[in-house]
């Protein structure tokens, strides 16, 4: 007996409604995300700090530095427009940038446009881990060791600091320097510095030999102006340090215990060290906060799910303040997906104060 094909016979299909709606509401919720997320990482949002420093100078209250890091070649809008318009009317007295200024294949035309926004406050800058070599010791073009990034920054008016800086004089002075200053041993440099001149004098002139020499001449030159401001350092002097990572308890103790002996630097203490990498965390979830940190952090296993106080603002070790910028852009270094997840670009207004802040 054949069956028939009426569909009168036909057993009843089930409908799944339920799964239908599920499906469409993760399906908007996602785009809710996606759609929130691409508008979020479009703007830059302005934090404002103060941070004590008992020993400040008088003239220094209320000193103000715009802390930005990790732009990445990150552009937001044409010349940083959508970062102009979070600054607004913002003033500071200087602005510092702790590295990472280029995209992954090295362009700085987002860096130079940064630096264009400030062309009436002093711009100091540090290179950071992703950011071209700061000197190249190989044949090249021009007759600068500096990396090309280092000069258009310079020409157009920012100050790369290899070496402290004077930002408040009088008895008690603000000084302002690359963290790795303070435990350099600058004798022991000058012999090896001296010994590599030595070397290249009685190499035949060549394109490597030239390259290599001006390397050399400007390593002496940043040492000169290094021990130059070192004679000028006194004890009672408050210094701020830049640096492009974080340092972790165990750098602070090292450097702590290492400007405690008997050093040429006549450095105390550090009162403030400003840093970037993290970029945030990169990704942050809900309650829980970053998702991942470069390993090398020393930031919980393997740098997932980090102590968020270390991550990113200002927190405390060894009697140390440190202030880690959120960042604007995205890291390779933390092997996550390029992008931000709930994690705006940042920038921090920092105001120094003796008084103490709650």
């Amino acid at each position: 007996m054949r069956k028939s094909r009426d569909p009168i016979f036909a057993p009843e299909r089930k409908k799944h409604p339920g799964i239908i709606t599920t499906l469409m509401l993760v399906l908007l919720i996602a785009a809710v995300v996606v759609c929130f997320n691409y508008i979020n990482n479009s703007r830059v949002s302005l934090e404002k700090k103060s941070i004590t420093i008992a020993s400040l100078p008088k003239q220094a209250e209320n000193f103000r530095i715009l802390h930005i890091s990790d732009l990445h070649g990150l552009h937001f809008g044409a010349g940083q427009e959508r970062l102009s318009d979070a600054l607004q009317d913002t003033y500071c007295d200087i602005v510092v940038f702790t590295g990472d200024a280029c995209d992954p294949e090295g362009n700085f035309d987002a860096f130079l446009a940064l630096i264009d926004l400030f062309p009436e406050t002093p711009f100091y800058f540090i290179p950071g881990d992703e950011d071209p070599a700061p000197l190249i010791a190989t044949p090249h073009e021009g007759d600068s060791p500096k990396a090309p990034f280092i000069q258009a920054a310079e020409e157009r008016g920012a100050i790369y600091l290899d070496a402290p800086v004077l930002l408040s004089g009088g008895s008690q002075s603000l000084w302002l320097s690359p963290e790795t200053v303070y435990s350099l041993d600058a004798d022991s440099m000058e012999k090896t510095l001296t010994a590599r001149l030595e070397e290249l004098q009685k190499e035949a002139n060549s394109p490597e030999k030239k390259a290599a020499l001006e390397a050399v001449l400007y390593q002496q030159d940043r040492l000169l102006r290094i021990r130059e401001a070192r004679k000028q350092m006194l004890p009672s002097d408050s210094h701020i340090a830049l640096s492009h990572h974080p340092l972790t308890e165990s750098a602070m103790g090292n450097l702590v215990e290492f400007l405690k002996t008997d050093n040429e630097s006549y450095v105390s203490t550090i009162a403030l060290i400003l840093s970037g990498h993290y970029v945030g965390g990169q990704w942050k979830l809900p309650l829980l906060g970053a998702l991942k940190v470069p390993a090398t952090s020393e930031m919980g296993k393997g740098g997932w799910l980090p102590d968020n106080t270390y991550v990113s603002g200002l927190s405390y070790s060894l009697g140390i303040a440190q202030h880690i910028s959120p960042g604007l852009g995205v890291s390779k270094a933390n092997g996550l997906p390029p992008i931000r997840l709930f994690n705006t670009p940042t920038v921090t207004l920092i105001t120094l104060t003796t008084k103490l802040v709650y």
